[in-house]
């Protein structure tokens, strides 16, 4: 049984998305290296960017544990789109700098993916984690 903790709210339209709360209001198009008119954040993006703060937070937690921090921390995210069959798919590659673990930081890399619930629901096979 699950106890939920928070539920964030994002309405999406074309060309927007917009949190309940108004703390996110984005234009959002494709980019024109895809044919897109190129305004404002895309899908990609906002993965990378959701994901890339989603792992910073679990390696703060992670850190916590054993007496380092996230001082310093960065977490570069790529997300790749490529031609499926059918569709799409997207390949994920985080590359982590941890230089104030406290401990050996590939130890508290593999504790914060443990941690996160966004690396954890994404098919391993696209997931590529890196210590920088």
């Amino acid at each position: 049984m699950t106890n939920d903790l928070y539920t964030a709210v994002v309405t999406s339209s074309p060309g927007s998305a917009r949190s309940d709360d108004g703390a996110l209001d984005l234009d959002v198009s494709e980019p024109t290296s895809l044919d897109g008119a190129g305004r404002g954040t895309n899908p990609e993006q906002l993965m990378a960017a959701a994901l890339g703060s989603c792992l910073m937070e679990s390696l703060r937690i992670a850190a916590s544990t054993t007496g380092g921090s996230t001082e310093g921390a960065r977490v570069e995210t790529r997300v790749t789109l490529a031609k499926g069959d059918p569709g799409y798919t997207a390949r994920y590659a985080l590359s982590v700098t941890l230089p104030d673990a406290g401990t050996d930081a590939s130890a508290v890399l593999e504790q914060a993916l443990a941690l996160c619930p966004f690396t954890k629901t994404l098919d391993a096979s696209a997931l590529d984690v890196q210590l920088a």
